[in-house]
């Protein structure tokens, strides 16, 4: 990049985070992965950090962050713990989809449906209820 494109970007100052909650993100996730539910997250932190929040903000504040987090390239550990990256060449592509197609497919049984008899009238039902 070009020197005065850096120097002007150190000049800029990082803006404070827009939501209340992000100094508190790493609680949410880690009670949310224990499986809290909102409610809950929302007495948690009115009672333990005295911070009044609705429900519908900390939903709010987790589905943003779960969109990101769904954007970001996964790595899977290898057998020797290193961090590794998946990376599929257009043989590799091309391999996995011929595989897919070659497998066989799962009939599922269909669905039974209602027949009525053509000669028998529909009736109505009353459920009590006077007009």
């Amino acid at each position: 990049m070009d020197p005065t494109l850096l120097s002007l970007l150190e000049t800029i100052p990082q803006k404070p985070p827009r939501s209340k909650l992000e100094t508190h993100r790493e609680l949410i996730r880690q009670l949310r992965r224990k499986g809290c539910t909102y409610h809950d997250i929302v007495r948690i932190l009115h009672e333990r950090v005295g911070l009044d929040v609705a429900v519908s903000t900390i939903h709010s504040f987790v589905k943003v962050r779960t969109k990101h987090r769904k954007q970001v390239q996964y790595e899977l550990p290898s057998l020797e713990s290193e961090p590794k990256s998946i990376s599929l060449g257009a043989d590799d592509v091309a391999s996995r989809i011929a595989e897919l197609k070659a497998k066989p497919i799962e009939q599922k049984p269909k669905p039974k449906h209602f027949h009525f008899e053509e000669s028998e009238p529909l009736k109505l039902i009353s459920h009590g209820g006077s007009r």
